[in-house]
Protein backbone atom coordinates (compact mmCIF):
# COMPACT_ATOMS: atom_id res chain seq x y z
CA UNK A 1 0.00 0.00 0.00
CA UNK A 2 0.74 3.83 -0.68
CA UNK A 3 1.83 5.80 2.17
CA UNK A 4 -0.57 8.12 0.40
CA UNK A 5 -3.27 5.49 0.90
CA UNK A 6 -2.57 5.92 4.78
CA UNK A 7 -4.96 7.75 6.98
CA UNK A 8 -3.12 11.10 8.03
CA UNK A 9 -3.24 9.60 12.04
CA UNK A 10 -1.68 6.53 10.61
CA UNK A 11 1.11 8.74 8.28
CA UNK A 12 1.63 10.90 11.82
CA UNK A 13 2.30 7.17 13.68
CA UNK A 14 5.01 6.42 11.03
CA UNK A 15 6.53 9.92 10.82
CA UNK A 16 7.03 9.74 14.66
CA UNK A 17 8.51 6.46 14.80
CA UNK A 18 10.88 7.05 12.01
CA UNK A 19 9.31 4.03 9.82
CA UNK A 20 8.37 6.35 7.51
CA UNK A 21 9.80 9.78 6.26
CA UNK A 22 8.68 13.52 4.97
CA UNK A 23 10.44 13.16 1.72
CA UNK A 24 8.86 9.43 0.99
CA UNK A 25 5.40 10.36 2.13
CA UNK A 26 5.89 13.70 0.29
CA UNK A 27 7.25 11.23 -2.74
CA UNK A 28 4.11 9.17 -2.65
CA UNK A 29 1.43 12.11 -2.69
CA UNK A 30 3.67 13.72 -5.72
CA UNK A 31 3.27 10.05 -7.47
CA UNK A 32 -0.58 10.02 -6.74
CA UNK A 33 -1.19 13.82 -8.31
CA UNK A 34 0.94 13.25 -11.34
CA UNK A 35 -1.23 10.30 -11.68
CA UNK A 36 -4.85 12.03 -10.63
CA UNK A 37 -4.23 15.33 -11.69
CA UNK A 38 -4.40 15.42 -15.15
CA UNK A 39 -8.30 14.05 -14.69
CA UNK A 40 -9.39 15.96 -11.42
CA UNK A 41 -7.39 19.08 -11.60
CA UNK A 42 -7.46 19.92 -7.71
CA UNK A 43 -3.84 21.31 -7.50
CA UNK A 44 -2.97 24.32 -8.73
CA UNK A 45 1.20 25.80 -8.95
CA UNK A 46 2.13 23.17 -6.95
CA UNK A 47 6.34 23.19 -6.42
CA UNK A 48 7.16 19.72 -5.44
CA UNK A 49 10.74 20.89 -5.61
CA UNK A 50 10.33 23.57 -2.68
CA UNK A 51 7.83 21.00 -0.56
CA UNK A 52 10.92 18.62 -1.29
CA UNK A 53 13.49 20.36 0.22
CA UNK A 54 11.43 21.38 3.85
CA UNK A 55 10.38 17.64 3.86
CA UNK A 56 14.57 17.01 3.49
CA UNK A 57 15.13 19.65 6.54
CA UNK A 58 12.51 17.83 8.51
CA UNK A 59 14.37 14.58 8.06
CA UNK A 60 17.82 15.73 8.33
CA UNK A 61 17.19 17.72 11.55
CA UNK A 62 15.01 16.26 14.46
CA UNK A 63 15.02 19.51 16.09
CA UNK A 64 13.43 21.07 13.48
CA UNK A 65 9.59 21.78 14.40
CA UNK A 66 10.52 18.99 16.66
CA UNK A 67 7.08 19.14 18.92
CA UNK A 68 5.02 20.48 16.23
CA UNK A 69 1.57 18.43 16.45
CA UNK A 70 1.40 18.01 12.24
CA UNK A 71 4.95 17.34 11.61
CA UNK A 72 5.57 15.57 8.04
CA UNK A 73 2.14 15.75 6.98
CA UNK A 74 1.54 17.19 3.08
CA UNK A 75 -0.89 19.66 2.62
CA UNK A 76 -2.19 22.42 0.36
CA UNK A 77 -4.06 25.70 0.85
CA UNK A 78 -7.42 26.76 -0.32
CA UNK A 79 -6.86 29.51 -3.44
CA UNK A 80 -8.86 32.09 -1.07
CA UNK A 81 -6.14 32.16 1.63
CA UNK A 82 -3.25 34.48 0.71
CA UNK A 83 0.23 32.87 0.85
CA UNK A 84 2.69 35.69 0.94
CA UNK A 85 5.18 35.58 -1.61
CA UNK A 86 2.79 33.11 -3.97
CA UNK A 87 0.45 33.72 -6.57
CA UNK A 88 -3.14 34.11 -5.31
CA UNK A 89 -5.49 34.65 -7.72
CA UNK A 90 -9.15 33.57 -6.31
CA UNK A 91 -9.60 31.87 -9.46
CA UNK A 92 -10.61 35.92 -11.10
CA UNK A 93 -8.96 37.19 -14.07
CA UNK A 94 -8.81 40.28 -11.98
CA UNK A 95 -6.04 38.69 -9.80
CA UNK A 96 -4.28 36.61 -12.17
CA UNK A 97 -1.28 38.04 -11.15
CA UNK A 98 -1.77 38.52 -7.52
CA UNK A 99 0.52 37.77 -5.06
CA UNK A 100 -0.23 38.65 -1.51
CA UNK A 101 2.71 39.58 0.72
CA UNK A 102 0.87 38.13 4.11
CA UNK A 103 0.04 35.33 4.81
CA UNK A 104 -3.93 34.05 5.62
CA UNK A 105 -3.28 33.27 9.56
CA UNK A 106 -4.06 29.52 9.46
CA UNK A 107 -1.50 29.40 6.50
CA UNK A 108 1.26 30.87 9.45
CA UNK A 109 -0.48 27.83 11.65
CA UNK A 110 -0.39 25.26 9.51
CA UNK A 111 3.57 26.28 9.15
CA UNK A 112 4.27 26.29 12.31
CA UNK A 113 2.65 22.47 12.52
CA UNK A 114 5.09 21.14 10.73
CA UNK A 115 2.94 20.32 7.72
CA UNK A 116 4.39 20.65 4.22
CA UNK A 117 2.83 23.12 1.79
CA UNK A 118 2.54 21.63 -2.03
CA UNK A 119 0.83 24.50 -3.32
CA UNK A 120 -2.70 25.85 -3.95
CA UNK A 121 -6.13 24.19 -4.42
CA UNK A 122 -8.78 24.86 -7.07
CA UNK A 123 -12.13 27.03 -6.20
CA UNK A 124 -14.76 28.77 -7.92
CA UNK A 125 -14.01 32.45 -8.53
CA UNK A 126 -14.24 34.29 -6.02
CA UNK A 127 -15.64 31.37 -4.24
CA UNK A 128 -19.18 32.00 -5.49
CA UNK A 129 -21.08 28.58 -6.08
CA UNK A 130 -20.71 25.39 -5.40
CA UNK A 131 -19.18 23.64 -8.45
CA UNK A 132 -15.51 24.39 -8.71
CA UNK A 133 -14.40 25.90 -12.37
CA UNK A 134 -12.74 29.42 -12.69
CA UNK A 135 -11.58 30.83 -16.18
CA UNK A 136 -7.75 31.14 -14.73
CA UNK A 137 -7.62 27.67 -13.62
CA UNK A 138 -10.19 25.68 -15.01
CA UNK A 139 -12.31 22.86 -14.28
CA UNK A 140 -12.24 20.14 -10.99
CA UNK A 141 -13.62 16.97 -11.53
CA UNK A 142 -14.91 14.68 -9.42
CA UNK A 143 -12.50 11.49 -8.53
CA UNK A 144 -15.44 9.03 -8.72
CA UNK A 145 -17.10 10.02 -11.73
CA UNK A 146 -14.91 12.80 -13.71
CA UNK A 147 -18.08 13.80 -15.52
CA UNK A 148 -19.90 15.04 -12.40
CA UNK A 149 -18.73 18.61 -9.87
CA UNK A 150 -15.93 17.91 -7.05
CA UNK A 151 -18.90 20.68 -5.25
CA UNK A 152 -17.38 24.03 -3.76
CA UNK A 153 -16.21 26.26 -3.45
CA UNK A 154 -13.45 24.11 -1.39
CA UNK A 155 -13.75 21.52 -4.45
CA UNK A 156 -9.77 21.19 -5.37
CA UNK A 157 -9.11 20.72 -1.96
CA UNK A 158 -11.77 17.77 -1.63
CA UNK A 159 -10.82 15.75 -4.66
CA UNK A 160 -6.79 16.08 -4.17
CA UNK A 161 -7.94 14.95 -0.69
CA UNK A 162 -10.24 12.11 -1.90
CA UNK A 163 -7.09 11.07 -4.29
CA UNK A 164 -4.42 10.67 -1.52
CA UNK A 165 -1.96 14.20 -2.57
CA UNK A 166 -2.78 15.29 0.49
CA UNK A 167 -2.82 14.49 4.02
CA UNK A 168 -5.10 17.05 5.14
CA UNK A 169 -6.35 20.36 3.42
CA UNK A 170 -8.25 23.52 5.02
CA UNK A 171 -11.13 25.21 3.25
CA UNK A 172 -13.34 27.84 3.94
CA UNK A 173 -17.24 28.04 4.19
CA UNK A 174 -20.19 30.41 3.97
CA UNK A 175 -23.03 28.72 2.33
CA UNK A 176 -21.44 24.89 2.66
CA UNK A 177 -18.30 25.23 0.63
CA UNK A 178 -16.43 23.03 3.32
CA UNK A 179 -19.85 20.65 3.29
CA UNK A 180 -20.56 20.12 -0.29
CA UNK A 181 -17.66 18.87 -1.24
CA UNK A 182 -16.79 16.85 1.26
CA UNK A 183 -20.23 15.39 0.42
CA UNK A 184 -19.63 14.93 -3.41
CA UNK A 185 -16.14 13.40 -2.96
CA UNK A 186 -16.92 11.24 -0.26
CA UNK A 187 -14.50 12.59 2.51
CA UNK A 188 -15.17 14.83 5.27
CA UNK A 189 -15.55 18.19 5.84
CA UNK A 190 -16.43 20.16 9.41
CA UNK A 191 -17.81 23.98 9.46
CA UNK A 192 -16.81 24.55 13.23
CA UNK A 193 -18.72 27.43 15.45
CA UNK A 194 -18.72 30.50 13.68
CA UNK A 195 -16.22 32.86 15.16
CA UNK A 196 -13.73 30.25 16.67
CA UNK A 197 -11.47 29.89 13.61
CA UNK A 198 -8.17 31.68 13.12
CA UNK A 199 -8.36 34.62 10.30
CA UNK A 200 -8.03 38.40 9.61
CA UNK A 201 -10.61 40.45 11.25
CA UNK A 202 -14.06 40.79 9.18
CA UNK A 203 -14.02 43.98 7.04
CA UNK A 204 -17.57 44.92 8.51
CA UNK A 205 -18.33 43.62 12.09
CA UNK A 206 -21.76 42.71 10.80
CA UNK A 207 -20.23 40.29 8.52
CA UNK A 208 -19.89 37.15 10.70
CA UNK A 209 -20.72 33.91 9.05
CA UNK A 210 -17.59 33.18 6.81
CA UNK A 211 -15.34 30.55 8.29
CA UNK A 212 -12.11 28.30 7.36
CA UNK A 213 -11.82 24.92 8.82
CA UNK A 214 -10.79 21.50 7.96
CA UNK A 215 -11.11 18.84 5.69
CA UNK A 216 -9.83 15.27 5.98
CA UNK A 217 -10.33 11.70 4.80
CA UNK A 218 -11.68 10.44 8.27
CA UNK A 219 -12.87 11.99 11.36
CA UNK A 220 -10.01 11.05 13.15
CA UNK A 221 -7.80 12.51 11.08
CA UNK A 222 -9.86 16.01 10.90
CA UNK A 223 -10.16 15.68 14.85
CA UNK A 224 -6.25 16.19 15.10
CA UNK A 225 -6.62 19.34 12.72
CA UNK A 226 -9.01 20.98 14.35
CA UNK A 227 -7.36 20.80 17.80
CA UNK A 228 -4.34 22.32 16.28
CA UNK A 229 -6.76 24.43 15.05
CA UNK A 230 -8.15 25.42 17.91
CA UNK A 231 -5.03 25.13 19.97
CA UNK A 232 -6.54 22.67 21.96
CA UNK A 233 -5.80 18.89 21.00
CA UNK A 234 -9.11 17.05 20.60
CA UNK A 235 -8.52 13.43 22.37
CA UNK A 236 -11.06 11.45 20.31
CA UNK A 237 -13.85 9.75 22.21
CA UNK A 238 -16.76 8.09 20.10
CA UNK A 239 -19.82 9.17 22.21
CA UNK A 240 -23.41 9.30 19.94
CA UNK A 241 -25.56 11.93 21.08
CA UNK A 242 -28.35 12.13 23.51
CA UNK A 243 -30.92 12.82 20.83
CA UNK A 244 -30.45 12.54 17.16
CA UNK A 245 -33.10 14.69 15.46
CA UNK A 246 -33.76 13.61 11.97
CA UNK A 247 -34.48 16.10 9.07
CA UNK A 248 -34.96 14.94 5.93
CA UNK A 249 -35.82 18.17 4.03
CA UNK A 250 -36.05 20.85 6.99
CA UNK A 251 -39.47 20.34 6.80
CA UNK A 252 -39.99 22.58 2.86
CA UNK A 253 -36.49 22.04 0.83
CA UNK A 254 -36.75 19.84 -2.49
CA UNK A 255 -34.37 17.19 -2.09
CA UNK A 256 -33.13 14.35 -4.44
CA UNK A 257 -34.70 10.87 -4.06
CA UNK A 258 -31.04 9.09 -3.69
CA UNK A 259 -30.06 12.01 -0.69
CA UNK A 260 -33.60 11.23 0.92
CA UNK A 261 -33.18 7.47 0.76
CA UNK A 262 -29.22 7.93 2.17
CA UNK A 263 -30.67 9.73 4.98
CA UNK A 264 -33.06 7.31 5.70
CA UNK A 265 -30.95 3.98 5.70
CA UNK A 266 -28.64 5.82 8.02
CA UNK A 267 -30.90 6.81 10.56
CA UNK A 268 -32.03 3.19 10.54
CA UNK A 269 -28.78 1.80 10.51
CA UNK A 270 -28.15 4.55 13.98
CA UNK A 271 -30.97 3.65 15.69
CA UNK A 272 -30.48 0.20 15.55
CA UNK A 273 -27.10 0.75 16.94
CA UNK A 274 -28.86 2.05 20.10
CA UNK A 275 -29.17 5.61 19.13
CA UNK A 276 -32.32 7.89 19.93
CA UNK A 277 -33.34 9.18 17.09
CA UNK A 278 -36.68 11.51 16.79
CA UNK A 279 -38.02 13.18 13.38
CA UNK A 280 -37.50 16.97 13.99
CA UNK A 281 -37.43 20.59 11.51
CA UNK A 282 -34.81 23.21 12.57
CA UNK A 283 -36.56 26.78 13.43
CA UNK A 284 -35.52 27.79 9.91
CA UNK A 285 -37.93 30.44 9.17
CA UNK A 286 -36.38 33.44 7.87
CA UNK A 287 -33.12 32.07 7.50
CA UNK A 288 -33.08 32.17 3.26
CA UNK A 289 -33.36 35.64 3.22
CA UNK A 290 -31.43 37.06 5.86
CA UNK A 291 -28.42 34.39 4.55
CA UNK A 292 -28.33 36.56 1.16
CA UNK A 293 -28.62 39.48 2.68
CA UNK A 294 -25.52 39.02 4.70
CA UNK A 295 -24.03 37.63 2.13
CA UNK A 296 -24.41 39.85 -0.72
CA UNK A 297 -23.39 42.44 2.39
CA UNK A 298 -20.43 40.54 2.51
CA UNK A 299 -19.46 40.51 -1.26
CA UNK A 300 -20.11 44.06 -1.64
CA UNK A 301 -17.52 44.65 1.51
CA UNK A 302 -14.95 42.63 0.04
CA UNK A 303 -15.54 43.47 -3.98
CA UNK A 304 -17.04 46.66 -4.54
CA UNK A 305 -14.35 47.95 -7.25
CA UNK A 306 -15.79 44.83 -9.44
CA UNK A 307 -18.96 45.27 -9.76
CA UNK A 308 -18.91 46.90 -13.40
CA UNK A 309 -15.71 44.64 -14.02
CA UNK A 310 -16.58 41.86 -17.28
CA UNK A 311 -13.83 40.21 -16.26
CA UNK A 312 -15.44 38.49 -13.48
CA UNK A 313 -18.20 36.23 -13.54
CA UNK A 314 -21.82 37.17 -13.92
CA UNK A 315 -22.86 35.83 -10.42
CA UNK A 316 -20.41 37.49 -8.60
CA UNK A 317 -21.03 40.71 -9.86
CA UNK A 318 -24.74 40.02 -9.12
CA UNK A 319 -23.97 39.56 -5.78
CA UNK A 320 -21.81 42.76 -5.35
CA UNK A 321 -24.90 44.84 -6.89
CA UNK A 322 -27.47 43.70 -4.83
CA UNK A 323 -25.02 44.16 -1.95
CA UNK A 324 -24.25 47.92 -2.90
CA UNK A 325 -28.50 48.52 -3.32
CA UNK A 326 -28.74 47.23 0.60
CA UNK A 327 -30.34 50.05 3.16
CA UNK A 328 -28.62 50.12 6.12
CA UNK A 329 -32.23 49.31 7.79
CA UNK A 330 -32.08 46.30 5.36
CA UNK A 331 -29.24 45.07 6.86
CA UNK A 332 -29.78 45.94 10.28
CA UNK A 333 -33.37 43.87 9.82
CA UNK A 334 -30.85 41.00 8.93
CA UNK A 335 -28.37 40.87 11.93
CA UNK A 336 -31.80 40.68 13.84
CA UNK A 337 -32.34 38.21 11.82
CA UNK A 338 -29.22 36.10 12.44
CA UNK A 339 -29.44 37.14 16.46
CA UNK A 340 -33.20 35.65 16.67
CA UNK A 341 -32.40 32.59 14.27
CA UNK A 342 -29.47 31.97 16.69
CA UNK A 343 -31.18 31.88 19.88
CA UNK A 344 -33.82 29.50 18.03
CA UNK A 345 -30.91 27.46 17.59
CA UNK A 346 -30.32 27.12 20.56
CA UNK A 347 -33.66 26.64 21.74
CA UNK A 348 -34.14 23.49 19.69
CA UNK A 349 -31.02 22.21 20.22
CA UNK A 350 -30.00 20.97 24.13
CA UNK A 351 -26.39 20.76 24.41
CA UNK A 352 -25.55 17.09 23.61
CA UNK A 353 -28.44 16.91 20.95
CA UNK A 354 -27.20 16.90 17.28
CA UNK A 355 -29.63 17.62 13.70
CA UNK A 356 -28.80 14.98 10.77
CA UNK A 357 -29.76 16.17 7.48
CA UNK A 358 -28.42 15.82 4.06
CA UNK A 359 -25.45 17.83 3.41
CA UNK A 360 -26.26 18.37 -0.15
CA UNK A 361 -29.94 18.67 -1.72
CA UNK A 362 -28.27 16.61 -4.73
CA UNK A 363 -25.74 13.91 -5.67
CA UNK A 364 -22.78 14.98 -7.70
CA UNK A 365 -24.40 16.72 -10.96
CA UNK A 366 -22.58 17.35 -14.58
CA UNK A 367 -19.56 19.24 -14.30
CA UNK A 368 -21.44 20.63 -17.56
CA UNK A 369 -24.10 22.72 -15.35
CA UNK A 370 -23.20 25.82 -13.62
CA UNK A 371 -25.36 24.80 -10.88
CA UNK A 372 -28.36 23.11 -10.01
CA UNK A 373 -31.38 24.39 -11.51
CA UNK A 374 -34.33 21.83 -10.68
CA UNK A 375 -35.18 19.28 -7.65
CA UNK A 376 -37.65 17.16 -7.29
CA UNK A 377 -39.83 19.03 -10.32
CA UNK A 378 -39.33 22.32 -8.38
CA UNK A 379 -37.38 25.07 -10.45
CA UNK A 380 -34.80 26.91 -8.59
CA UNK A 381 -33.87 30.90 -9.57
CA UNK A 382 -30.86 31.47 -7.91
CA UNK A 383 -27.63 30.15 -8.14
CA UNK A 384 -27.12 29.14 -4.11
CA UNK A 385 -30.93 28.21 -4.09
CA UNK A 386 -29.57 24.32 -4.27
CA UNK A 387 -27.50 24.79 -1.38
CA UNK A 388 -30.00 25.68 0.99
CA UNK A 389 -29.55 22.68 2.92
CA UNK A 390 -26.00 23.43 4.18
CA UNK A 391 -26.34 27.51 4.22
CA UNK A 392 -29.50 27.27 6.91
CA UNK A 393 -27.35 25.61 9.27
CA UNK A 394 -24.87 28.63 8.23
CA UNK A 395 -27.08 31.32 9.55
CA UNK A 396 -27.48 29.32 13.45
CA UNK A 397 -23.90 29.37 13.53
CA UNK A 398 -22.94 26.30 15.12
CA UNK A 399 -20.84 23.54 14.01
CA UNK A 400 -21.55 21.10 11.17
CA UNK A 401 -19.98 18.11 9.76
CA UNK A 402 -20.45 16.26 6.71
CA UNK A 403 -19.58 12.74 7.01
CA UNK A 404 -19.37 10.17 4.25
CA UNK A 405 -22.67 8.04 4.42
CA UNK A 406 -23.94 6.68 0.83
CA UNK A 407 -23.90 5.84 -2.70
CA UNK A 408 -26.32 7.18 -5.57
CA UNK A 409 -28.31 4.98 -6.66
CA UNK A 410 -26.31 3.82 -9.78
CA UNK A 411 -23.08 3.22 -6.68
CA UNK A 412 -20.82 5.34 -8.32
CA UNK A 413 -20.91 8.93 -6.67
CA UNK A 414 -20.41 9.46 -2.93
CA UNK A 415 -23.87 10.91 -0.79
CA UNK A 416 -22.83 12.15 2.57
CA UNK A 417 -25.07 13.64 5.62
CA UNK A 418 -24.80 16.01 7.72
CA UNK A 419 -24.42 16.31 11.53
CA UNK A 420 -25.24 19.84 13.38
CA UNK A 421 -24.34 20.41 16.85
CA UNK A 422 -25.33 22.90 19.32
CA UNK A 423 -23.27 26.57 19.02
CA UNK A 424 -19.69 25.99 20.56
CA UNK A 425 -20.22 22.35 21.19
CA UNK A 426 -17.13 21.53 18.70
CA UNK A 427 -15.71 19.39 20.25
CA UNK A 428 -18.63 17.31 21.60
CA UNK A 429 -19.79 17.34 17.58
CA UNK A 430 -16.86 15.12 16.85
CA UNK A 431 -17.18 12.51 19.69
CA UNK A 432 -20.78 12.12 18.05
CA UNK A 433 -19.34 12.34 14.11
CA UNK A 434 -16.81 9.43 15.36
CA UNK A 435 -19.49 7.46 17.03
CA UNK A 436 -21.55 7.50 13.72
CA UNK A 437 -18.28 6.85 11.67
CA UNK A 438 -17.78 3.44 13.46
CA UNK A 439 -20.97 2.53 12.93
CA UNK A 440 -21.30 3.62 8.91
CA UNK A 441 -17.36 2.98 8.43
CA UNK A 442 -15.03 4.95 6.41
CA UNK A 443 -15.23 6.85 2.99
CA UNK A 444 -13.48 4.50 0.30
CA UNK A 445 -11.18 5.76 -2.18
CA UNK A 446 -11.60 6.68 -5.83
CA UNK A 447 -10.68 4.57 -8.34
CA UNK A 448 -7.03 5.57 -9.05
CA UNK A 449 -6.06 3.03 -12.00
CA UNK A 450 -9.29 4.33 -14.31
CA UNK A 451 -8.37 7.88 -13.25
CA UNK A 452 -5.31 7.28 -14.33
CA UNK A 453 -5.89 5.94 -17.35
CA UNK A 454 -8.47 8.48 -18.34
CA UNK A 455 -8.25 10.83 -21.29
CA UNK A 456 -9.03 14.18 -20.08
CA UNK A 457 -9.97 14.83 -23.87
CA UNK A 458 -12.76 12.11 -23.62
CA UNK A 459 -14.75 14.11 -20.92
CA UNK A 460 -17.31 16.59 -20.78
CA UNK A 461 -16.35 20.60 -20.61
CA UNK A 462 -17.07 22.55 -17.79
CA UNK A 463 -19.78 25.19 -17.94
CA UNK A 464 -16.84 27.77 -19.37
CA UNK A 465 -15.71 24.84 -21.86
Amino acid sequence: MSPADLTAVEQLRLLENRSLSSRELLEACRKRAEATEPVVNALIDADWVRAGLLAEQLDSDPRFLADAPLRGLVIAHKNLLDTAGMRTTYGSPAFAGHVPRQNHPLVDLMAAAGTVFVGKTNTPELGAGSHTFNPVHGLTRNPWDPSRSAGGSSGGAAAALACGSLSLADGSDLGGSLRNPASFCGIVGFRPSSGTSPGFPPLDHRIRMPTVGPMARTVGDLAIFHGMMSQRPVNLEARPPARLLVSPDHGDLPVDAAVRRVLAEVATVLAGAGWTVEESNPPADGADACFEVLRSLGYAVRSAGLVDNDEVKATVRQEVREGLALTEGAIARAVAEENRLRAAWDSFLGPDDVLLSPTSQVPPFPVGDEWVHEIEGRSLARYTDWMRSCSRLTVFAGPSISIPAGWSDDGTVPIGIQLSGARNRDRRLLYVAAAAEEVLGTGRRPPIDALSATDPATLPPGPIG
